[in-house]
């Protein structure tokens, strides 16, 4: 995938799920040098992103870092904290519990997320504030 993105750590995520706009809103908030991008997986640059990366059934949240390959699950969100320098208690739990056991949770609460939380009919749009680091 030839892109002048993917030299960028970009969060891909759910652009219908309110809880995935949730975590995105707070990882905005904490990027402080303002260097993260975002993606909704439903726009065209996530969907590539997607083939491209043979990633077709995940339908969640997923971490890109250059070099990396693509951080999926609870990896995602913990190498999402180690990357935004949180050391908060989802870090350490997440640092401490085997992904196995980690990632079991994060996939039962993807499961239910738009039975618990909603689904939007459209993705969101994002404030204007963040929009030149928004990538459809």
């Amino acid at each position: 995938m030839s892109n002048k993105f993917l030299d960028k750590s970009i969060i891909f995520y759910d652009g219908y799920c309110p809880l995935c706009h949730y975590w995105v809103r707070y990882a905005i908030k904490k990027d402080r040098d303002n260097k993260l991008y975002f993606s909704p997986i439903q726009g065209e640059f996530g969907q590539k992103f997607i083939l491209d990366n043979d990633l077709s059934s995940h339908d969640s949240v997923i971490f890109h870092q250059p070099k990396y390959e693509p951080f999926l699950y609870s990896k995602a969100v913990f190498e999402l904290l180690k990357y935004l320098k949180l050391n908060n208690p989802l870090f350490y739990l997440l640092k401490f519990t085997p992904f196995i056991i980690s990632d079991f949770f994060y996939k039962l609460v993807a499961k239910i997320r738009h039975v618990v939380f909603g689904k939007y009919d459209e993705c969101e749009i994002p404030d204007k504030e963040i929009s030149s680091r928004i990538i459809l």
